[in-house]
Parts: C-alpha cells; sequence; structure tokens
C-alpha cells in the first residue's frame, strides 16, 4: 500500500513538475527580458573602382574597426515578423582608405537587422542588412580635391550587406567571421557622386547580456500560401543639375509611381514583375539648357526577385527602359534595390537604389501599399 501510495504522489508530483516546466516554456519569451549584445570587429577590404578616373585613388587596402550594440528580438510577435529570431542594433564604423589626402577616413553610424538562418547548436549563420550616415572628411573640392570623384558631400548615406558565421564558445561569448560589402553615396544630391563600393572581410567577437536557450516557435503563413502580392508605390528623390559656364548648380525633383506583383516561390521569395514611371525635373533642366526639347519622362519594365520576411521586403531588379531621354541617359538596362518595412496591415515604407553595374546613380524614399 504504501508502495502504491508512494507511486502515486511521486507521478503527480513529476506531471505537476513537467506541467511547471511546460508553461515556462511557454512564457519564457514573452516574460524574460531580451539578451543584449555588445560586440567589436576589425575590417580589412578593397575600393572596386568602378571607372576609369578612379584607378588612381584606389590601389590601396583599406581597414577598419567596428563597435555596436544589438537585441535579439525573441518575443512571438517579433517571431511572427520573419518566422526566425533576428538582432536589431546600432553599429559605428570606422575606415581609413589608406589615401589621407584624397579619400581620407569615414566615420558611419549604421541601422542593421540581421535574422539568423539557424539557432541550434555552436554554429550559426546569419545575414545583415543596413542603412545610415557616414561623415566623410575629404570630399570632392574642384581646387583641393579634384581627383575624388567617389563622393562631395560630407554627409552621405552608408548601406551595407553581409553574410556572417557565429560561433558559439559558451553563453555569455561568440567569435564571428563576416564578409562584407558597403555603399557610400549621397543619393545625386551633390554632384561628383560616383559612389563608392568597398569589400571587406571581418573577424569579432560579441559578449552577450541574459542569454537565453533558443527553441523553434510556432510559424507564421509565409509567401507561398498568399500566393501574390500586389504592390503600389509613390517615391520621389532630389536631382542635382551641375553649374557650367552659364548656369549655377540647381536641385529639382524627382518623382514617380511603381507597380506590379510578387509570385511566392517558397515562404521567404517570390518573382517579382512591375514598371515604373518617372518624372524628373533635372532632365527637363538639362533640355532648357542645351536646347534640345527632350522629354523629361523615363519609363521602365522590370523583373527581379524579393524577399518577403514578415514585415521586411528586400528586392533585387533588373530594369529595360521603354521611354528615356537619351540625350542623357546611353544605357538600356538598370538595377533597382529596394528595402521596405510594412508599418500597418498594408502600409510599407522604404528607399530604393538605381545602380548602373558597381556605379550608383541615385537613391529615392518610397511609400505605397502590398496587398
Amino acid at each position: 500500500m504504501k508502495n502504491r501510495l508512494g507511486y502515486i504522489l511521486s507521478t503527480i508530483v513529476l506531471h505537476v513538475c513537467c506541467l511547471n516546466v511546460t508553461v515556462f516554456g511557454q512564457q519564457d519569451y514573452e516574460s524574460i527580458p531580451s539578451p543584449i549584445y555588445i560586440g567589436a570587429k576589425v575590417h580589412y577590404g578593397f575600393i572596386i573602382p568602378h571607372h576609369q578616373d578612379l584607378k588612381a585613388i584606389s590601389e590601396a587596402n583599406i581597414w577598419g574597426i567596428q563597435l555596436e550594440i544589438s537585441k535579439l528580438k525573441i518575443r512571438p510577435q517579433s517571431w511572427d515578423n520573419c518566422n526566425c529570431y533576428y538582432r536589431m542594433g546600432l553599429s559605428f564604423n570606422y575606415y581609413d582608405y589608406r589615401n589621407p589626402d584624397v579619400l581620407g577616413h569615414s566615420y558611419n553610424l549604421i541601422l542593421f537587422f540581421e535574422p539568423y538562418l539557424n539557432f541550434k547548436g555552436a554554429s550559426r549563420l546569419s545575414f545583415r542588412t543596413g542603412m545610415g550616415l557616414t561623415y566623410l572628411d575629404q570630399v570632392y573640392d574642384v581646387s583641393f580635391n579634384p581627383e575624388n570623384l567617389f563622393y562631395s558631400s560630407k554627409i552621405s548615406g552608408i548601406l551595407t550587406a553581409n553574410i556572417t558565421y557565429n560561433y558559439i564558445i559558451n553563453d555569455s561569448y561568440q567569435v564571428n567571421l563576416s564578409a562584407n560589402y558597403n555603399h557610400i553615396s549621397n543619393a545625386g544630391v551633390k554632384m561628383p557622386n560616383k559612389g563608392m563600393n568597398f569589400p571587406t572581410l571581418s573577424i569579432g567577437m560579441d559578449y552577450i547580456f541574459r542569454p537565453v536557450p533558443l527553441e523553434p516557435q510556432v510559424k507564421s503563413t509565409g509567401l507561398r500560401a498568399k500566393k501574390v502580392l500586389y504592390y503600389l508605390n509613390s517615391f520621389w528623390a532630389i536631382r542635382t543639375v551641375n553649374a557650367d559656364s552659364l548656369y549655377p548648380e540647381q536641385k529639382k525633383i524627382m518623382a514617380g509611381i511603381s507597380g506590379g506583383l510578387i509570385r511566392g516561390l517558397s515562404n521567404i521569395n517570390g518573382l517579382l514583375l512591375g514598371a515604373e514611371i518617372s518624372y524628373d525635373a533635372s532632365y527637363k533642366e538639362l533640355s532648357r539648357r542645351w536646347e534640345t526639347g527632350f522629354l523629361p519622362w523615363v519609363i521602365s519594365l522590370h523583373l527581379g526577385n524579393a524577399f518577403v520576411i514578415g514585415r521586411v521586403t528586400f528586392t533585387q531588379e533588373l530594369a529595360y527602359y521603354v521611354l528615356k531621354p537619351s540625350e542623357v541617359i546611353d544605357k538600356s538596362v538598370f538595377q533597382r534595390y529596394g528595402l521596405y518595412y510594412r508599418l500597418g496591415k498594408n502600409l510599407n515604407a522604404g528607399f530604393s537604389l538605381k545602380a548602373y553595374g558597381h556605379v550608383a546613380e541615385h537613391m529615392d524614399v518610397r511609400v505605397g501599399i502590398m496587398f
């Protein structure tokens, strides 16, 4: 009898303990503080001389240091954003371009988003995108620094992307190795603005405050289940018309609309088909100056890929000009890269970068809907 009573009591206690553990596990990510990461990295890389005029000033290898702080988002509502765990944070990057009289140095403040591609075991892969502002201490000057055609504004924008291998040493420390791609541009606000592209390799370490074990959460509906998403955006940018012997420098508005669809191929990526039309007042100003009378309208067709990860959409498009002012644009195709964040059920806001190969033309701000 005693043995049977002991068995019953043990079973009850065991079930209560298991119930407590289960309840704690289900509520854990809601109730415990999110982990905080503090990290440091060193960079080594090179500048891509994407124009003949840039080769002479791009010969040296560059180096840099990076300090950052981020939070690992573990709440269920954060998981729903991308069906993954991700870090959001702020980094400060310093780069020495090893050409102090022409290129100088840059001081960068970058906001980044970094989802983990896997989160089990000691080895973890992550993909980071970031954007921010850079201060450049040596910029183009027609008299004192005419060789620097990369950038002409002391305050410019910077875009970054990287793939990172993280190795967990213990609960509090991880080391990482990253392949990084960086782009600096002033979005065409001031010329010259050929833009600087510089890949780097970096190695670093993170210290983790309040580490927690990571377990899969319930997956939300992916892009494949929605089959087709439709989008419509308005966009605008400030374009600069350079000064010449007769006219001063002028800033003009470029504005337009774009639309299309994204056909789901998997839960997170799809095929993009679209078109856009824009009116560029800077082209109208050039037409007036040159007395040629060409139209300032641009129409293009777009084919590309879109990653839709929860509230974040990242697009890569190849576009073909249907209508363009040939007096200004001598290319037939261009690339467009967009990054958007869903603010509500359908509203999106973000930016895009237009480029010809490695050469960025301008960036624009975009607001629209996706449904």
